[in-house]
């Protein structure tokens, strides 16, 4: 692992936890229906490995910072995140990358909103998977596009080969 590896994971961290934590942002972040703008970064796991950690390890400071759901969230909610983000990157840059997250937060997060936080299931689902559609339909889905079309915006960082 190299420092330029670690530095962009860490720099990829700093920006999920701005992005969920700051004023104003918190308060969409977090419950059954949510807005996570943080969650726009996800598409950079399917162009770059650092990110995998980058965006476990943010989403594990952002909830241990700002969840009202204690550990449970930032234990699961963090490993979910971990999970989406390596499916991703195994998928590479292909559009359908881009509902991994969507699937994986609306059931799993909807369990962490129903074990910790007694809010029923299938309607978190539902909520939490309409929350992740939009923001990767409105942000994910032009990052990703972006990334594709100026790969070298990516830098020259341990990415995976176009």
């Amino acid at each position: 692992m190299s420092i330029r590896f670690v530095t962009r994971a860490a720099i990829i961290a700093a920006m999920y936890v701005v992005l969920t934590v700051s004023p104003g942002l918190n308060a969409i972040s977090f419950y059954q229906v949510q807005f996570r703008i943080s969650e726009m970064l996800m598409p950079l796991a399917a162009f770059e490995l650092a990110a995998v950690p980058g965006l476990w390890l943010g989403c594990l400071v952002a909830n241990a910072y700002g969840s009202p759901f204690g550990i449970l969230d930032i234990t699961l909610g963090a490993g979910l995140t971990l999970l989406a983000a390596a499916i991703m990157y195994r998928m590479g840059p292909r559009w359908e990358s881009l509902s991994v997250p969507v699937v994986v937060n609306a059931f799993g997060v909807a369990l962490v909103l129903s074990l910790a936080g007694g809010l029923p299931y299938w309607p978190s689902v539902l909520w939490v998977g309409l929350g992740e559609a939009a923001v990767m339909a409105l942000l994910g889905a032009p990052m990703f596009a972006m990334l594709k079309s100026h790969p070298a915006m990516l830098g020259a960082g341990e990415r995976r080969p176009r």
